[in-house]
């Protein structure tokens, strides 16, 4: 993640919204314009930088690219741990790490469409029509019947008198894992020493207080709330804008050591398709909102500790068998 690159190098890496990071090195910040390019960047992508301070993110940079990126203005970090920082009136340079070259995406790759078609018709009861599908996932509705016809094919759906309807649950949450990219966006790592659940309530606090943040929970302490299984390891966290979590006892942290994540998605599937929040008690502290079940379950497929993969069943079986899931 091109997040740790940058704290590898001392630089912590603060959201501020979708588009926008606050970048603190020693004494001094900076709030720096984001473009993510999730593929090798060319000279085609680089344009004159937007703003004063505007960092390029992309899996890896062409030597033309980079010429261009730096005359233009950018800033840039790849996942490989190449590129620059302008900063305070100087320039940190860092070098790429050697390591096993990316999978290349698999051709035929879905969309992020379907995955939200996927979201709408598991929590759509007795069927539905394409425009509603469309309405709810917040997809056009020439997606959404891609989607339904991948879908179909997979035996997943099927069309009804009544409208489209989810064939296999079980199979379709196994699918969505499977090939779900992720949420894209910013992500942030974090580091405390209170419980895990204590932590997140904070962050969580804070967030909400926040105009337009519209936080929601994720992950180990979300599963924890619906279908306890585990004690949670990590919180993970969605927003729309973001917070300095220092303001609540964090620190940042590296991937590997974090007790807390904030992500900016750029996917807004991970919110449940209802136009309410999913609110849920949060024993010893108030209401929290919940990620879509199906944002819970990619965090916990990420979570870490031996019972991981005992929390991703149970949370998997909840949502097989509960019905309707948002």
């Amino acid at each position: 993640m091109w997040t740790s690159v940058l704290e590898e190098h001392g630089i912590a890496v603060v959201p501020v919204d979708g588009e926008h990071v606050r970048l603190e090195h020693v004494d001094h910040s900076a709030v720096f314009f984001v473009l993510t390019i999730p593929r090798l960047a060319r000279t085609r992508d680089i344009r004159t930088a937007p703003e004063r301070h505007a960092l390029l993110v992309a899996d890896a940079i062409t030597a033309e690219a980079s010429e261009r990126a730096w005359a233009s203005g950018w800033s840039v970090a790849t996942e490989d741990g190449a590129g620059w920082v302008r900063f305070a009136g100087r320039t940190l340079r860092f070098e790429p790490t050697p390591k096993a070259q990316t999978p290349k995406r698999p051709p035929g790759r879905p969309g992020r469409g379907v995955f939200s078609v996927v979201r709408a018709l598991f929590a759509m009861d007795g069927g539905a029509r394409q425009a509603e599908i469309a309405e709810f996932a917040h997809v056009g509705q020439a997606a959404v019947s891609k989607a339904l016809n991948r879908l179909a094919e997979l035996d997943l759906v099927a069309r009804r008198p009544h409208g489209w309807e989810m064939t296999n649950r079980a199979g379709a949450v196994s699918w969505w894992l499977a090939n779900y990219p992720g949420p894209g966006g910013i992500e942030t790592h974090w580091f405390g020493v209170e419980s895990i659940g204590d932590q997140a309530y904070r962050a969580y606090a804070a967030l909400d207080r926040s105009e337009h943040a519209r936080p929601v929970m994720s992950g180990d302490v979300a599963a924890d709330l619906v279908a306890p299984w585990r004690t949670p390891r990590r919180a993970t966290l969605y927003a729309r804008r973001g917070e300095d979590l220092s303001e609540v006892g964090l620190t940042p942290s590296d991937a590997s050591a974090a007790t807390l994540t904030l992500v900016l998605p750029q996917d807004a599937g991970v919110w449940p398709i209802s136009k309410a929040p999913v609110l849920t008690e949060m024993r010893g502290h108030g209401d929290v909102a919940r990620a879509n079940a199906f944002q819970v379950l990619y965090d916990l497929s990420r979570s870490p500790g031996p019972d991981a993969d005992e929390a991703l069943k149970a949370w998997r079986d909840w949502m097989v068998e509960s019905g309707q899931v948002l």
